[in-house]
């Protein structure tokens, strides 16, 4: 008995205790978002409710399948050797959240480099993608043996995360890329730029890493189900990437709208109106007072007199 639980239930319930820690931190991201964005458009906000409700969904159905192998069955070994139909549905639901943020990703891609070629490629690998994975998860319902699901699976399993470690890396390294071709030199800028190609290339290599960890689980570890728990834990991820760049943006635009500062400690704003908040517009400080010194002189040299005016100040000179 001992074994056998170790060999089948280890990974998943290591991977349902991290999706349940990874959900505390989806639901505090979501109430953040509609919090301080109550001014996006009504398709993000659509965008974030039902990636929310779906891994709501996730972790009850990762809860459930935990509770029937060791709780309601916990004397049944046999039960052990079967897929309960909670399992494959989870990871329907992941494959769907996962597909629905390489689509928010593409599309970002897409306004950067205004190539609708390469959006149009990476839709498709995307969505074959998410082809395997469906595909897969509908064949566990057919053959619900482990055994015999994996000699019917193996083939399109390890395609199907080899494609996903790749659509991953190619979104990553694509939004890398053309945010990297926004620099613009400015020291405001560039260190705009480079926070957002931190969160691209973090997004990236977190949903790659675990998709190479699942084909290394299941190829090296034929006899036990620990690539499941990765495969849990890889759909989560997808949710905090996607929230996280939302959640980011209000201070994304507030460092860049910072006011700079000159020689004599005035705050000039980027904008006409000085600087801009989600409530309105600071109105833009007062100048100081230009001080006009008018000095006079006589050329002792000669009978005329001659007055020069400067005038000082803001680096304006003229006659007074």
């Amino acid at each position: 008995m001992a074994p056998l639980v170790l060999t089948i239930m280890q990974g998943p319930l290591c991977g349902t205790l991290t999706t349940m820690l990874l959900y505390g931190m989806i639901c505090m991201q979501t109430f953040f978002y509609f919090q301080n964005y109550p001014d996006d458009r009504r398709g993000i906000k659509v965008l974030v409710g039902c990636i929310w409700i779906l891994e709501t969904a996730h972790t009850a159905l990762s809860i459930h399948f935990i509770e029937f192998y060791l709780i309601m069955n916990f004397s049944d070994s046999t039960t052990l050797e079967y897929a309960v139909w909670s399992m494959p549905a989870t990871y329907f639901i992941g494959f769907f959240i996962a597909y629905a943020v390489n689509l928010c990703f593409i599309w970002r891609i897409w306004l950067l480099s205004k190539k609708r070629w390469i959006g149009i490629c990476l839709v498709i690998l995307a969505t074959i993608r998410l082809g395997f994975g469906l595909g897969n998860c509908s064949l566990s319902f057919r053959y619900s043996a482990w055994k015999e699901f994996r000699a019917h699976v193996f083939p399109t399993m390890v395609t199907g995360w080899v494609i996903s470690a790749v659509v991953d890396t190619l979104i990553a390294s694509s939004l890398c890329y053309y945010l990297h071709k926004r620099r613009t030199g400015m020291k405001r800028t560039d260190s705009i730029i480079n926070r957002l190609l931190l969160y691209s290339i973090n997004t990236g290599a977190i949903t790659s890493f675990f998709a190479i960890l699942v084909i290394i689980m299941f190829l090296g570890l034929p006899t036990t189900l620990a690539f499941i728990g990765f495969v849990q834990v890889q759909s989560k991820f997808y949710a905090v990437s996607l929230f996280a760049t939302l959640n980011t943006r209000k201070s994304t635009v507030e460092s860049a709208n910072k006011a700079v500062r000159t020689a004599d400690n005035i705050p000039l704003s980027f904008t006409s109106h000085g600087h801009s908040t989600s409530k309105g517009s600071y109105p833009r400080p007062p100048l100081p007072p230009i001080e006009i010194h008018q000095s006079t002189w006589t050329d002792v040299h000669s009978d005329q007199e001659t007055q020069k005016t400067a005038t000082e100040g803001g680096g304006i000179f003229g006659d007074v």
